[in-house]
């Protein structure tokens, strides 16, 4: 038994320090707190006709792997003021409303704080709760997208 212990002892170690040189390049992450967005809140035949709205986000996280690609998240809350166009104005939906998307159809709340750049995600993906929460996920490849 102890020399079972003992070759199960060395691998795992073994895996550690082969596993080392991969972990020591990491991923950089930056987090901003209290950002605004504005986002679809349903997704009518007349879109954007009643169906944006403002929200306050607490936290958007931006992890950037050593590749240069990134995944950025966000937790918002559905605020009350309204959006510029009126007609745009839309209201919390009835039942969860999920949205997600390609290439060329989101840009980074991340570049638009912190350089008031239009960054184009990869894909997105987010949900608005009917009691106005809104969680985010979106993607970014390594060399910026040209969406024009």
């Amino acid at each position: 038994m102890s020399k079972r212990l003992l070759i199960v002892t060395a691998v795992l170690l073994y895996g550690l320090v082969a596993a080392s040189p991969v972990s020591a390049t990491r991923a950089s992450v930056d987090v901003i707190e209290n950002l605004d967005t504005v986002l679809a809140v349903a997704m009518p035949d007349d879109f954007p006709l009643g169906s944006l709205m403002r929200a306050d986000c607490s936290r958007l996280v931006r992890v950037e792997r050593p590749d240069g690609s990134a995944v950025e998240t966000q937790t918002c809350t559905l605020s009350a003021e309204p959006v510029m166009v009126p007609t745009f104005q839309g209201v919390p939906p009835e039942q969860a409303f999920r949205l997600s998307g390609g290439s060329c159809t989101w840009t980074s709340d991340y570049w638009w704080n912190v350089a008031g750049s239009p960054v184009y995600a990869d894909s997105f993906s987010y949900v608005v709760t009917p009691a106005g929460t809104v969680r985010a996920t979106s993607t970014y490849p390594a060399i910026p997208l040209s969406c024009e």
